[in-house]
C-alpha cells in the first residue's frame, strides 16, 4: 500500500487519538466554513459552520471528514465561535416550538444535534470506497471538559452500513445527524455501537461534550486522519439565541477561560 500524506498537525492529532484513555485536545480540523452539498442526512440543516478535515491518499483519493452542531428542528439556534466550539442550551423537547413538552418520550431529544459527513473520492482502486477504510464516529455523554478518549461512545460506520444492508465497497458517502438522547446510542450493538462509559446522557447538564470522526486505511494500524469539535451546553439568555451569533457568548467564554487558567 502507498503512503498517506497528511500535514504535521494532522499527524499529531492522529497520535493523540490513538492514545486510548487520554484526554483529547480539541477542536481538530484543517478548514472551517461551509460544506456545499452536505445535508447531514436531513433537510434544512445548516452547512455553513462546519469543521472539516481532508486527507489525501496516494495523491489520487481524498477522504473528507466533517462535523457540525445544529438546533434540533425549531429549537433555539446553535451558535459557534468560528473555531470548532459550538454553544447550545440545556433541556429537551420534541423540537416543536408550539408543543415543547407534550410529545411522546420516544420522540424527545436534546435541543441540539451533531451532524457528521464522511466521503471518499478518487481513482486509486485501493482507496476509492468505504470498503478500503474503517470509519468511526465518537460521541460524548460526559459534560466534563476533555473527556478521555477511551470513555467516548463509538459508532463503527462501516458495520452500521452493513447492518442496514448497505455494502461499504459500493459506498463513497455517509452522513447523518445524531441526538444524544437517541436511545440506540446508549444501547450496545456488537460491532456497531459501543455506548460511552459515562452512563446516561442528561440534556439538562451544563458542560462540554466532545465529538470526533477518525479513520484508518485497511491494514494500517494508526489513525490516518481525524476531525473533532466541542458542543458547550450553556445557560444563554433568549436574546442571544435570537441574535444567532457567538458574540453574545463572549462573556461566558472569558469566564470559562479564567476558570481553566
Amino acid at each position: 500500500m502507498g503512503s498517506i500524506r497528511t500535514s504535521v498537525a494532522l499527524a499529531a492529532a492522529s497520535v493523540i487519538l490513538c492514545a486510548s484513555g487520554t484526554a483529547l485536545a480539541t477542536p481538530i480540523y484543517t478548514s472551517w466554513g461551509s460544506l456545499p452539498g452536505a445535508t447531514f442526512g436531513g433537510t434544512g440543516i445548516p452547512n455553513t459552520s462546519v469543521a472539516k478535515t481532508e486527507v489525501f491518499v496516494n495523491g489520487s483519493t481524498t477522504v473528507t471528514l466533517a462535523l457540525t452542531a445544529h438546533a434540533r428542528y425549531s429549537n433555539p439556534t446553535v451558535t459557534d465561535n468560528g473555531a470548532g466550539d459550538y454553544y447550545a442550551g440545556p433541556g429537551s423537547n420534541c423540537g416543536i416550538a408550539t408543543d415543547p413538552v407534550g410529545c411522546p418520550s420516544a420522540t424527545q431529544g436534546a435541543l441540539w444535534n451533531v451532524g457528521y459527513y464522511i466521503s471518499v473520492s478518487g481513482t486509486d482502486p485501493n482507496f476509492n470506497d468505504f470498503g478500503d477504510f474503517t470509519f468511526t464516529v465518537y460521541y460524548d455523554f460526559d459534560p466534563g471538559a476533555g473527556t478521555a478518549f477511551g470513555s467516548l461512545g463509538r459508532i463503527n460506520v462501516n458495520n452500521m452500513l452493513i447492518a442496514n444492508s448497505i455494502n461499504p465497497a459500493t459506498t463513497t458517502l455517509a452522513q447523518g445527524s445524531e441526538n444524544m438522547m437517541f436511545s440506540y446510542l446508549a444501547t450496545p450493538v456488537p460491532f456497531v455501537v459501543t455506548p460511552p462509559t459515562y452512563g446516561a446522557f442528561n440534556p439538562n447538564s451544563l458542560g462540554e461534550y466532545n465529538f470526533y470522526i477518525g479513520f484508518t486505511a485497511n491494514n494500517l494500524p494508526a489513525f490516518s486522519g481525524a476531525v473533532g469539535v466541542d458542543v458547550n451546553v450553556v445557560p444563554v439568555p433568549g436574546a442571544v439565541w435570537l441574535l444567532g451569533s457567538g458574540l453574545g457568548l463572549l462573556g461566558w467564554v472569558r469566564r470559562r477561560a479564567s476558570q481553566v487558567a
